[in-house]
């Protein structure tokens, strides 16, 4: 095992120096819905990139098993914990994109630093897995399977530590998978197998969430194919162009609607998958796909359509719907939707106003409210954190 990284209580680089020269080729995010699409497109165009992985960690760490992060020669895309712990992850990381090949870095960070300072009292291991142009069409396969809802497993198999061999299963391979050269294409699904059921019960052994989990002779790490929120943003104003930026840096899927296309465009929502106009917010929820992964937030350009659009989302099965608003209008909106046959358990689940009440006022002040209630509502935390008018 690789021990990356300073020594123990060696003060962590400064963040300047965990990145590399960025050559002009490495294409910048550009609104890909899951990790697994952004190493897709990385590997296509032939950009080196080590995915670093916690697969496992002891004590007091600040990311669990299954945090991620990328590096490409353009530095570092996410985060796998942050300070010294990190940097040790990503000093070993750099040392496999240079070589091109993959090591397992143990961050074991207990007791005090040089200066006196206590640590955070555990440790991780992270992989940093050297990631071959091969694997494009296989990571593509992956972030279709995301973006149509499907379930998977990642499983890698570490008995070689330099040279792991990660597998997705699923229920079955699409037939309309995504095209890419022969020889991408081949190793794609030959590390793709339509046997998620004999996996599952491997990943029910870790509680179905990702660590490691010794069979036989073998070390393996696995990983359910989770599908990423997706926050459905009803208005395309200024709050919401505060509320996409920071949810989607966040790990949500943007997606953008309004009546006016010059409100609800890419150049206006780089960060958003999809954008799209929709007089009167006619079919929201036809058009839009709202489904269970969806949270749906309201901020149209006014009360009537801000009314139709949730009248709309609570027809859906949606896991949050929250709407921009005070007191009086809630009522107004709330009573005319009673008059049209909408039960009150309905409307008792729609967050209005939206957002933890933390006092906000500017757009982005708002956005970190409403972005601070999506995560704890995905969380399962929402009702002991808000508070009632």
């Amino acid at each position: 095992m690789r021990k990356g990284g300073p020594k123990k209580g060696a003060p962590a680089p400064a963040p300047d120096s965990l990145r590399l020269a960025a050559p002009p080729d490495v294409p910048p995010p550009a609104g890909e819905d899951s990790l697994e699409a952004r190493l897709a497109v990385l590997l296509k165009a032939g950009i080196p990139t080590v995915l670093l992985t916690v697969i496992s960690r002891e004590g007091s760490t600040p990311r669990h098993a299954g945090a991620r992060a990328l590096l490409t020669p353009a530095g570092l895309e996410g985060t796998v914990g942050g300070g010294a712990q990190e940097a040790r992850a990503v000093e070993t990381a750099r040392q496999c994109l240079a070589d091109g090949i993959s090591a397992r870095v143990s961050c074991d960070l207990t007791g005090l630093t040089e200066s006196g300072d206590m640590t955070c009292g555990g440790g991780m291991d992270v992989l940093c897995e050297a990631l071959a142009p091969e694997q494009a069409a296989l990571f593509a396969l992956a972030g279709q399977v995301l973006r149509e809802g499907g379930r998977g497993v990642w499983t890698v198999d570490l008995s070689r530590e330099n040279q792991p061999q990660r597998c997705l299963h699923l229920a079955a391979l699409p037939e309309d998978a995504p095209e890419y050269p022969p020889e991408s294409r081949a190793a794609g699904f030959a590390a793709a197998r339509a046997d998620l059921e004999a996996a599952l019960p491997l990943l029910e052994k870790l509680n179905n969430r990702a660590g490691l989990l010794r069979l036989e002779e073998r070390s393996v790490y696995l990983e359910p194919l989770e599908t990423p929120p997706v926050l459905l943003l009803c208005g395309g104003g200024h709050v919401s162009l505060e509320v996409a930026t920071l949810a989607h840096a966040c790990g949500f899927v943007v997606d953008v609607v309004d009546d006016r296309p010059e409100f609800s465009s890419p150049e206006r929502f780089p960060m958003a998958r999809r954008c799209l106009t929709l007089p009167g917010f006619e079919n929201l929820v036809a058009a839009c796909g709202v489904g269970r992964r969806h949270y749906v937030a309201i901020a149209t350009r006014g009360h009537s359509l801000d009314r139709e659009a949730l009248a709309q989302a609570l027809t859906s099965h949606a896991s949050y719907i929250g709407m921009i608003g005070g007191k009086t209008k809630r009522e107004q909106i709330y009573a005319s939707l009673r008059a049209r046959g909408v039960p009150d358990t309905e409307l008792a689940a729609v967050r209005c106003p939206i957002g933890l009440p933390i006092g906000a006022e500017t757009p982005r002040q708002i956005a970190v409210s409403v972005v601070a209630e999506l995560l704890a509502a995905r969380a399962g935390a929402l009702q002991r954190l808000r508070f009632e008018d």
